[in-house]
């Protein structure tokens, strides 16, 4: 036996317009277009087309849904196709974009049967008198077939079929193999979507760093595009992860946090955009900072369907946060704690010591002579000598001690459950170290010396200017006794 061939789209050129063999045979060949070919909106339009044909009717038109409230529906006549020039309404100002009032029950009636995704046929002589049948004669409508488009399970638009000839009575197969047409333009439309939201996403990708995900609560399952999780560009699928392993996915720190954050946002106003920073792991084991930024979908029984949106890679914005805010509260040229941090800081360690009894120490010391330094030397010098105070400072600190620039060549210290003695011997210990170690600066060797101020508060209620003042008064005791030596005080308390 020979095998017989053939092309689709000459499928059913031989059938009856009509019959459902060559309504089949057009939804057929219009669905190949529309999924593989011509799409939208072209495709609409040779669906129509061949619908028309099919089905021998005056016109086939889509009324797309734009918005509906309690009281008005704005709708847009967006396709045609017409027999013959004398049926043709698009282009009609009546059938341009419109706004009407929804205050006749029939007419809202119809409009609820349709956002149900009810499909309606009338013939107009047999209605009841009224809006309907005054519309339908208007437009020498003798019958009337609609099919609601519903995508995503909204009603989009309206698929009609206008009989001016026939009084034509649409049978249950036909209404079926029409609403096949229906789902296709409702693919159609989601297939245009999602080729604007890549195209949208093209761009953004261009401006910034950041890939695509979503969370399905159907499967439990996330995909996401490559880019987040790859160090280096790869050209990959989108990867498909468990809830469970995606999560794994996200630096402990952050994970409760987006848990946390995402329950709040789907109990709260889910018409706000969702935001999180956090870290990421990538294929190396490297972390990454993404913004999380997306928005949850529900269904008819508004249960939540889909969490999804586009994750940016933030690594540029947390490194600039990160200098900002160590700009905020630390020195430019030592790189130590900053005044403003260090009075916070004391602050927090007077409550402290308040409320626990503890006893802790402030020490403030200068550089000796450091102005005739700098008048001799020149600035750049006196720069290095105060790094290298710092630096030398730094060295024999303790995990919690903490310190900072106060003043041109004053320096601080805040010494937790330190007492007197203690403070003493650290800063004897710091102002040993200055004298005995010269810094160097283009081939030259110098050598400076630091007077030391000492205060201690014994779980006392008092203030950090009274802290403050009462170690100045140490210092000031050291340079009048000679410099380069240690001076404390204690008894700093509010009387």
């Amino acid at each position: 036996m020979a095998i017989n061939t053939g092309n689709f789209h000459n499928l059913g050129n031989s059938y009856e317009n009509g019959s459902n063999a060559a309504l089949l045979s057009a939804i057929a060949r219009s669905a190949e277009e529309l999924t593989s070919g011509k799409g939208w909106p072209e495709g609409v339009n040779d669906l129509l087309a061949a619908l028309g044909k099919a089905t021998g009717v005056s016109r086939v038109w889509i009324f797309q849904t734009i918005k509906v409230t309690a009281t008005h529906i704005t709708q847009n006549y967006t396709f045609e196709w017409a027999a013959k020039p004398k049926y043709k309404q698009l282009g009609m100002p009546m059938f341009s974009m419109s706004t009407n009032p929804i205050d006749r029950p029939e007419y809202r009636d119809l409009i609820h049967s349709r956002m149900r995704g009810e499909w309606q046929k009338t013939i107009t002589e047999t209605l009841p008198e009224g809006w309907l049948r005054d519309s339908q004669e208007v437009q020498k409508i003798k019958s009337m077939l609609t099919i609601p488009v519903m995508v995503e399970d909204q009603w989009w638009g309206t698929l009609g079929f206008d009989d001016c000839e026939r009084t034509y009575d649409w049978s249950d197969v036909e209404i079926a193999l029409l609403r096949t047409a229906g789902y296709l333009i409702s693919n159609a439309v989601l297939r245009d979507r999602l080729s604007a939201k890549r195209k949208q996403f093209e761009i953004l990708k261009q401006l910034t760093d950041s890939s695509i995900w979503e969370l399905d609560f159907k499967t439990g399952q996330i995909w996401c595009s490559p880019e987040a999780l790859y160090s280096v560009p790869m050209p990959t699928d989108n990867i498909r992860l468990s809830l469970h392993n995606g999560l794994k996915l996200i630096h402990p720190d952050d994970r409760k946090g987006l848990i946390r954050k995402a329950k709040e946002y789907m109990a709260g106003d889910r018409k706000r955009i969702f935001r999180y920073d956090m870290r990421l792991y990538t294929d190396c084991g490297d972390l990454r900072w993404v913004e999380l930024i997306g928005n949850l979908r529900m269904n008819s029984e508004k249960r939540p369907e889909q969490f999804a949106g586009i994750a940016i890679d933030i690594r540029k914005r947390k490194q600039e946060e990160e200098r900002l805010r160590k700009e905020a509260v630390t020195d430019p040229l030592t790189g130590v704690t900053n005044r403003r941090m260090f009075e916070y800081k004391l602050l927090e360690q007077i409550d402290s010591s308040v409320n626990e009894g503890s006893t802790f120490s402030v020490i403030i010391f200068d550089i000796d002579h450091f102005k005739t330094i700098n008048d001799t030397h020149g600035h750049l010098v006196g720069d290095k000598g105060l790094l290298h105070l710092a630096r030398n400072c730094e060295k024999v600190l303790r995990k919690n001690d903490v310190l900072a620039r106060i003043g041109g060549d004053e320096f601080a210290l805040i010494l937790p459950d330190t007492d007197t003695e203690t403070a003493s011997r650290i800063g004897d210990r710091i102002r040993a170290e200055i004298k005995s170690t010269p810094f160097g600066l283009n081939g030259a060797e110098y050598l400076m010396t630091i007077s030391v101020g000492i205060a201690t508060n014994e779980g006392q209620l008092t203030t950090p200017a009274r802290l403050i003042e009462a170690a100045d008064l140490a210092l000031y005791d050291a340079k009048r006794k000679g410099r380069n030596r240690v001076i404390s005080r204690t008894g700093c308390g509010l009387e």
